[in-house]
């Protein structure tokens, strides 16, 4: 077998192009609202205020402050167990949670906008000239490189589809490693990795944990769509969206508006999602095949305990681990995820690259 490289990014992988830290982004909602309040629908963040002064009892001063496991478990498990939540209906708990994941995505956007994500760019070249070896292949007996991602922002992904418009065009896709349509009818660009194999061209592997902004989901037939152009999961919230194969068989006034299905951090985690337990079985088979793992801004924490069962179950006692992290090797916090490696990764001794992911991309051009 050849070897394969699985890179794992979490968010200190976008750090680097001016991406908030998860703990940071009800503080950044708060700061873009300041700042330049046109970005937001009107009254949705007075409506988030509301939610965590009225609701969750947050005093104002310290709503900067506030994780969002905090916000987001409660809510999960009203809705999974189809109860209210103190004076919220159980609709009203539904529709808290979807103007808190449109407050989120949209502050990832704006954040995002203008950010210098060269390496980004660079690195998305590097494992789309990769993933090129498969054309022709039909199967995956050459299969060196994939990527599988924490994060919900769609830098990479933008990167890749570039690169594929612009090097490889008609014959590569990304490959989210689930059944996935086009939100657009008439884009051909966007189809399953497998059928692009079939049809002689290759498919660059992203395997997106939790889910992106650039997805979103019929609750009735369970699709999956997925758009380049735009950020459909934060558009749904101002400009709802029906699920176009349902509205054909079953009329227009069904119940399948479409829906963003990212997995927000919880305690409470549903993977029972079609699409999901296939992205995750995907993944598992990635990490299994992987002579070398390389986690790049990924900080493995106690709390993340189904990514770290993943690792425990699925990852070779051979595999080269490496790990890509940015700042001083005395700083507490460095030392501490540098422990935390080192205890989980045991015998297979992690080899730590303290200089941020932009640097480590730049050598990987080099080799």
């Amino acid at each position: 077998m050849t070897d394969k490289t699985v890179y794992i990014v979490g968010a200190g992988f976008s750090k680097e192009a001016s991406a908030p830290a998860q703990e940071d982004l009800v503080k950044k909602i708060f700061e873009i609202d300041r700042d330049h309040p046109q970005e937001f629908e009107d009254n949705s963040v007075q409506k988030f205020r509301a939610f965590l002064t009225n609701v969750l009892l947050v005093p104002r001063k310290l709503h900067d402050s506030i994780p969002l496991e905090d916000i987001f478990t409660p809510l999960d498990r009203c809705i999974a167990d189809n109860v209210s939540f103190r004076n919220l209906s159980v609709k009203d708990t539904l529709n808290t949670r979807d103007l808190i994941y449109y407050l989120i995505g949209k502050t990832l956007e704006c954040t995002l906008r203008s950010s210098a994500k060269d390496y980004i760019d660079q690195f998305a070249k590097y494992i789309t000239d990769k993933s090129s070896a498969r054309k022709g292949h039909r199967y995956a007996n050459l299969d060196p490189v994939s990527v599988i991602s924490t994060n919900w922002d769609t830098l990479l992904d933008d990167s890749i589809k570039s690169q594929i418009s612009t090097h490889y065009p008609n014959n590569a896709v990304v490959d989210y490693c689930c059944h996935f349509s086009s939100f657009e009818p008439n884009d051909q660009s966007v189809m399953p990795g497998l059928e692009m194999l079939g049809l002689g061209g290759f498919s660059v592997k992203l395997l997106k944990l939790h889910g992106s902004l650039n997805w979103l989901q019929c609750p009735k037939c369970l699709r999956l769509y997925v758009d380049f152009h735009n950020r459909i999961a934060i558009e749904q919230y101002m400009t709802p969206v029906n699920c176009r194969y349902c509205d054909a068989q079953f009329g227009k006034q069904g119940s399948h508006k479409l829906i963003s299905n990212l997995i927000m951090p919880t305690f409470l985690k549903n993977f029972s999602n079609p699409q999901y337990k296939l992205i995750w079985q995907a993944a598992g088979i990635e990490l299994s095949e992987a002579t070398r793992i390389v986690f790049i801004g990924y900080s493995l924490p106690q709390a993340d305990f189904e990514m770290r069962q993943l690792l425990a179950r699925m990852v070779r006692k051979d595999a080269r681990i490496v790990v890509v992290d940015y700042g001083d090797p005395n700083d507490q916090l460095i030392t501490e995820k540098r422990k935390r490696y080192e205890v989980f990764f045991g015998k297979r001794k992690p080899e730590f690259f303290l200089e941020g992911a932009r640097q480590y991309i730049l050598n990987l051009l080099e080799e």
